[in-house]
């Protein structure tokens, strides 16, 4: 039995820190009902793809942050779709939603009101800043975040400055801290038959990313700068470097390590020099034993490097592609990537991420249901709702189906 099975979770989430979070839940087995605006639906469904995709309102990064939910259509302003979102609510153990701060109480579906009709429930607010504070209402977006946090600051290169992730960061961590947070309250509810809401924002989840780097100058005062490829644990052995034909990151972490890494690269004569024969004297001069390892490492090929340096025991691995890293055989046997048939619009079975841990008693984590078009399932959802036919038709009338 899966987790959240028998769970129903009503999710108002678009784009990516919130549809990340319900997902999660439904790969653990709850039922969630995404409420989708009518016409184009989630923003997500036609960005960050091509425009054959956008057309359809089948982005790539909108179905593999959308898998195993409903989606139904409905116009918040309006009465009737605010009545059904009400009524979907008094039968949810769980709604998130990430509008901005005080939208959800303008359209009526906020904490307050939900929790009056069903005390149970455990409500979940996503946003930028949280629900409160002097920059609650602030807009916010992952790389808007990433450089109010200070997160930019620690990616980049000194020459060039800081830059952000080329991928959204903040949005999966902060949508993996509210599936977190929800299942601690539902475990929390399980004990003491109370529901809860959650606060949970992006800059928090951004703080919580760089703790490291922030903990040491909160408690000593140091500010980490910009290190490129580099490591914040200089060494000779440790960084990027380039090879004849790619790139390696080396993470020579230990003094047995660091050594057993130069003797393979042709360079135990090093270790005879003061400047390098001690893991101290090694991190004082790490620049100038990057230039010496790193015209080494020039000199032969990745494959060839990966060849050398792995049976000696030293943490290596090649610079991948996404294509490269696709085919890789350890994804088939976690079970990261799952299969989903059947999306509207797609002829082939689709290949989308799924979630980041195994269970060992539930089996292969499988996708119950396919991303579907926007409102695809609002007729049987208002029908198992118990909307009389007048109800339903009024949704439908909206633009819906």
């Amino acid at each position: 039995m899966q987790a959240f099975a028998g769970l129903r979770v009503v999710d108002f989430t678009q784009v990516l820190s919130g549809p990340v979070a319900t997902q999660l839940l439904a790969l653990m087995g709850a039922e969630v009902i995404k409420i989708e605006s009518p016409g184009r639906g989630d923003q997500m469904r036609a960005i960050l793809t091509d425009d054959e995709m956008a057309d359809r309102l089948l982005s790539p990064a909108f179905l593999t942050v959308n898998m195993g939910k409903r989606s139904v259509a409905l116009d918040l302003a309006d009465d009737t779709g605010r009545a059904v979102a009400l009524k979907l609510a008094d039968t949810a153990d769980v709604v998130v939603e990430n509008f901005r701060p005080g939208v959800a109480a303008k359209l009526g579906i906020d904490a307050e009101t939900i929790r009056a009709r069903n005390s149970r429930v455990i409500y979940c607010s996503i946003s930028g800043y949280g629900q409160d504070g002097p920059k609650s209402g602030e807009k916010a977006y992952d790389s808007a975040i990433q450089a109010d946090s200070g997160l930019m600051t620690l990616t980049g290169h000194p020459e060039t400055g800081p830059t952000r992730t080329g991928f959204m960061g903040v949005d999966f961590m902060t949508g993996q801290a509210a599936a977190f947070a929800i299942a601690s309250a539902l475990l929390r509810r399980e004990r003491t038959g109370e529901g809860q809401v959650l606060d949970v924002a992006m800059m928090d989840a951004a703080m919580v990313m760089m703790a490291p780097q922030m903990a040491d100058y909160l408690v000593r005062g140091n500010v980490a700068g910009l290190i490129g490829n580099g490591s914040a644990m200089p060494q000779p052995t440790i960084g990027g470097f380039s090879t004849a034909d790619g790139f390696v990151n080396m993470v020579s972490v230990t003094s047995p390590q660091q050594e057993a890494a130069l003797k393979a690269l042709g360079l135990g004569d090093m270790l005879d020099d003061p400047r390098f024969a001690t893991m101290e004297a090694r991190r004082d001069n790490a620049k100038e034993g990057q230039i010496v390892v790193g015209a080494v490492m020039a000199q032969k090929t990745t494959a060839e490097w990966l060849d050398i340096l792995k049976p000696a025991g030293v943490p290596v691995q090649a610079v991948r592609t996404l294509p490269e890293v696709a085919m890789d055989a350890q994804w088939s046997y976690r079970g990261v990537m799952a299969t989903a048939d059947g999306i509207e619009g797609l002829d082939e079975t689709a290949t989308l991420i799924g979630a980041p841990f195994m269970a060992d008693t539930d089996g292969p984590m499988t996708v119950a249901l396919p991303p579907g078009r926007v409102g695809q399932h609002t007729r049987e959802v208002l029908e198992e709702l118990g909307c009389d036919r007048d109800e339903i038709a009024a949704v439908l009338e909206a633009g819906v189906d």
